[in-house]
């Protein structure tokens, strides 16, 4: 019993110490931002990594979503002749909440597990003290950049994935049930409304940059190890980021209805 608790003890410290190390990177990366000292090379190479990870699952999985509301949804719509009403439907849900959801699981699984496995691998081959001696500051160096190339491809991969998914509702309708685009479009028109959109970039955003400093702290906090232990960074990457954007979005879609 007492070991339990010993063991349950010294969990519960470790993941306090990491929220507190996430706080402090949190805001020393916000920090160089404001000051604009930005290490352009590594910009370019996150980037790069941000577009082939990120871009096509988000897209694919918009686009199977969209078949899904389609193939559910269409027939009882177009049924009882609110056909119209279905393209704002998909396209409401594409934007509020079913991309940038899945988007950030993308950038979780396959941004910020690329980036905790390469900063655990230099953390365990005492690369990033090496940095420490030349006088660079590892957030600098490595989380500011891809931050920074989340936040400038993030919103337009999300709103991609969002006009992708919603054509794919309105084709399987279109096959399925006859349904027109001037009809499947008309309640976009008249109820879609610029916020909307504004809601699924801003979580983008805030998506973007939580999930890479969370990852960076992650695999800043791997001690001594080897393959193993970049394992078990990245698997606790994945848990957190899926945690951390369930309760992001929440408390996002909570402001946005108030």
């Amino acid at each position: 019993m007492q070991a339990n608790l010993k063991r349950a003890f010294a969990e519960i410290s470790q993941v306090l110490g990491l929220i507190a190390k996430f706080v402090v990177n949190f805001f020393e990366t916000l920090g160089y931002l404001f000051k604009n000292k930005i290490f352009q090379p590594n910009l370019v190479s996150y980037g790069a990594r941000f577009i082939s990870s990120v871009t096509l699952p988000t897209i694919v999985i918009a686009i199977a979503l969209g078949v899904v509301i389609g193939v559910q949804l269409g027939p009882q719509f177009v049924s009882k002749g609110v056909g119209s009403k279905l393209g704002i439907l998909a396209l409401l849900t594409m934007s509020r909440e079913l991309v940038p959801i899945m988007g950030g699981f993308m950038i979780a699984t396959q941004y910020g597990t690329a980036i905790t496995a390469e900063i655990a691998n230099m953390q365990i081959t005492e690369q990033l003290d090496a940095l420490k001696i030349l006088k660079i500051n590892p957030i600098y160096y490595l989380v500011l950049p891809a931050m920074l190339a989340g936040l400038v491809l993030a919103p337009l991969v999300f709103w991609l994935a969002v006009i992708f998914g919603t054509y794919s509702t309105f084709l399987t309708v279109w096959i399925n049930e006859g349904l027109v685009w001037s009809s499947f479009q008309s309640g976009i028109m008249n109820f879609f409304h610029i916020s909307d959109l504004l809601l699924c970039l801003i979580k983008a955003c805030l998506f973007t940059v939580l999930l890479v400093i969370l990852s960076a702290t992650i695999g800043m906090n791997v001690g001594k190890g080897g393959a193993r232990e970049v394992g078990t960074a990245t698997t606790t990457t994945v848990i957190a980021g899926f945690i951390t954007v369930i309760i992001c979005d929440l408390i996002c879609t909570m402001v946005y209805l108030e």
